[in-house]
């Protein structure tokens, strides 16, 4: 009975060894796996799914998956998906894009990180994060060469054997692999470009029709802004000169509070969150029924305001809108374009006037029950006299 006793004693040890062995691997393995995340999806309609680069295992994406810094990610026809980075970037890719993840690291504690992203086909919007602000590198790959970052906001879509860019908000550097560099930005020549696969430059004064994931053609400025006699601002109408100004409060985005790319816990009436009301609606819609509105001016009182926005639902993009109302010096007028980051709007006013002088402004936004409404506010102010101000705050409905 002694040996027996012995016997299973053993057998207990060495079950006891290797239960806690199998759970310092697992340990060990889920904090490896966590120091390798590089963001989360925060909206993914139609097929989207990760391949690990290192093991070729698949998996599903939905909404709060997480994505890691060997994944590579592919979206199917009909299909986009939208994601939230560690350092508080935003990535979305349209149907048919293939991105792989070579690196996508960031310390939190020291705001320090690197980026490295390969687009392989179709298209991809990004807003950089803290990686890019903290001064890290932050590259994104492409059939023709590798972007360097200098901005915020930027896309580029695969297109056969041509690659188009567009920069809607700060620089990018293009190194091509004919060792050319192609600089494109609101500091240079030229916002939106593309490149065949022999490293010849076609430059655009407009964002081509191939980047079909964010802002329109503006045309929607010329008919209603060419009242105006400033000679600056009716060349930039006329040739649709590329011209977005900071985001939201004439700063860029606070990254630093990474949170405001999380997914929204704003209920609607369906009491659905706004990125599962947004993973399900399609089309385009138009918001251009004034519900609620305040109004004030440095110059008097104002009065006949007007505004309307286009919702791209799928492209999340906010294609173009504008706003007017006048005052006793004149029509204030702003047409804007931007894209839909869940829980907030990200609007860019692409030109502003008042009466004949050129302005220039802001305009923030958000979906309010559920998706049936879109509050927010906007402060506009002339080029050469800032002192002239207006602002206000809105709610309208389609």
């Amino acid at each position: 009975m002694k040996y027996l006793y012995s016997k299973h004693k053993n057998k207990s040890r060495l079950a006891t060894t290797s239960i806690l062995l199998c759970l310092l691997a697992v340990t060990f393995h889920t904090n490896t796996f966590a120091n390798d995340i590089a963001g989360k999806t925060i909206l993914a309609k139609g097929s989207v799914e990760a391949i690990d680069q290192t093991n070729k295992e698949k998996r599903k994406l939905k909404r709060r998956s997480k994505i890691f810094k060997v994944d590579h990610i592919i979206t199917g026809d009909n299909s986009k998906a939208q994601f939230s980075m560690s350092d508080g970037g935003l990535i979305t890719l349209k149907a048919n894009t293939e991105v792989l993840i070579d690196n996508y690291e960031f310390d939190n504690k020291s705001n320090k990180g690197s980026a490295t992203i390969e687009l392989v086909n179709g298209g991809l919007r990004s807003i950089s994060g803290l990686i890019k602000k903290s001064g890290g590198d932050y590259q994104v790959k492409t059939p023709v060469g590798s972007i360097g970052i200098r901005g915020t906001h930027f896309a580029v879509e695969v297109v056969g054997e041509n690659v188009f860019f567009a920069v809607y908000s700060g620089d990018i550097d293009v190194q091509l692999s004919s060792t050319q560099t192609l600089s494109l930005g609101l500091s240079e020549d030229f916002a939106f470009a593309s490149v065949n696969s022999e490293g010849e430059i076609t430059p655009m004064t407009q964002a081509p029709v191939e980047i079909s994931l964010g802002y329109a053609d503006r045309n929607i400025t010329s008919s209603t802004a060419s009242d105006s006699t400033d000679e600056n601002s009716e060349e930039a109408v006329s040739n649709n000169i590329p011209r977005v100004s900071s985001i939201v409060n004439e700063e860029e985005p606070n990254l630093e509070d990474a949170s405001i790319y999380n997914e929204s816990e704003l209920q609607g009436v369906s009491n659905s969150s706004i990125a599962e009301l947004l993973s399900i609606r399609t089309g385009t819609l138009s918001y251009q029924n004034l519900v609620q509105s305040t109004i004030n001016s440095s110059v008097g009182q104002v009065s006949d305001l007007t505004m309307t926005m286009e919702v791209d639902f799928d492209n999340a993009s906010v294609p173009g809108g504008y706003l007017s109302f006048s005052d006793s010096e004149g029509e204030w007028f702003a047409a804007y374009s931007g894209l839909i980051n869940i829980d907030k709007i990200d609007l860019g006013v692409n030109f502003a006037s008042h009466g004949n002088k050129k302005a220039d402004g802001n305009i923030s936004a958000a979906f309010s029950n559920g998706l049936d409404e879109i509050t927010g506010a906007f402060s506009l102010k002339e080029t050469v006299n800032p002192s002239v101000t207006a602002d206000g705050s809105f709610k309208i409905q389609p």
